[in-house]
């Protein structure tokens, strides 16, 4: 999880060193570029907020990554809400990025909230579904290239697949994470 993310920020660095060719992503340079400071953000912090460790010897770290985290999470939603309605191919990735964006915007708030009453448990069952979302960064990079050269589709086709498929099993595995961990804890029956 971490070398995927640390790959994705480091070829993420491209889109601050020149304006991208394609005309579309030029002329949105500014959100652009907000919702890839909020991702590179959390994908650099968001691996490290997992480690028992961490949390165990320096806590006050953890909590203060934590905040860094939850703001370059507002950021990137938010910038990343705006590109989902310019985003090209039409109303499907429309769709597809925007309920990514709020997702991952509402489940950092849940997070936040639940760490503020102090259910830590559920504030770190809500913080796996964030991060799930957080990784579509990474999942979107990895079935591009699949799509578009090893299976020949179109960039059309791909594009409308791929604003659905980089978040939705991502968000499903978490649940299935959650899941199995929360049943592992229950008392068996006898």
């Amino acid at each position: 999880m971490l070398v995927f993310s640390l790959a994705i920020v480091a070829y993420a660095t491209t889109y601050f060193v020149a304006v991208p060719d394609d005309g579309h992503f030029a002329r949105f340079i500014v959100p652009l570029r907000l919702h890839i400071a909020g991702g590179m953000g959390a994908l650099l912090v968001g691996p490290w907020q997992f480690s028992r460790w961490l949390r165990s010897r320096a806590l006050n770290f953890h909590r203060w990554l934590g905040r860094f985290y939850l703001l370059e999470v507002l950021l990137g939603s938010a910038a990343g809400l705006f590109m989902s309605v310019v985003s090209k191919e039409g109303m499907a990735t429309h769709f597809g990025f925007g309920i990514l964006a709020l997702l991952w915007f509402f489940s950092g708030l849940q997070a936040y909230r639940l760490i503020r009453r102090g259910q830590i448990e559920a504030h770190r069952q809500w913080m796996i579904r964030n991060f799930a979302l957080t990784f579509a960064a990474v999942t979107l990079r990895i079935y591009m290239p699949l799509m578009l050269g090893a299976l020949h589709w179109s960039f059309h086709l791909t594009f409308i697949t791929v604003s659905w498929l980089c978040w939705i099993p991502n968000a499903l595995i978490a649940e299935w994470m959650i899941h199995r961990e929360t049943t592992r804890r229950q008392p068996a029956l006898s």
